[in-house]
């Protein structure tokens, strides 16, 4: 009798940062580093979803990019919080023309990545 396992290649990984901005009260820098772990082109979205009394000064931008070859992109937002509250961001491949070069190969996997970051305000 064999053991069989399903291995899951990572197509894609996300991390979300949050910093203070510099000289601000309640101003903060949101980063998401996306990475791709597949040696062809992504066309990759990335969101982010905010909870509670978070604003979005200059605007929740959504991001389209394509990552080549094992690469890495930042994505940046501003966001506002004066009190603690949750937010959310989403990377995920998606099947989109135009985003990448036309003369490269494009990999359309389906694939998504979330994750979660609480924001604790300091007085």
């Amino acid at each position: 009798m064999g053991i069989s396992a399903h291995l899951r290649q990572e197509v894609i990984s996300a991390k979300l940062t949050i910093d203070p901005v510099e000289n601000s009260t309640n101003y903060y820098d949101v980063t998401v580093t996306v990475k791709s772990y597949v040696a062809k082109c992504l066309v990759v979205r990335v969101t982010l979803e905010a909870f509670s009394n978070i604003i979005f000064p200059y605007g929740n931008f959504i991001y389209t990019a394509c990552l080549c070859d094992f690469s890495t992109r930042n994505f940046f937002w501003e966001i506002q919080a004066s009190e603690n509250g949750i937010i959310k961001g989403k990377a995920e491949v998606v099947s989109e023309e135009n985003i990448c070069p036309s003369d490269v190969e494009i990999c359309s996997l389906v694939y998504k990545v979330c994750i979660k970051r609480e924001i604790i305000i300091r007085c």
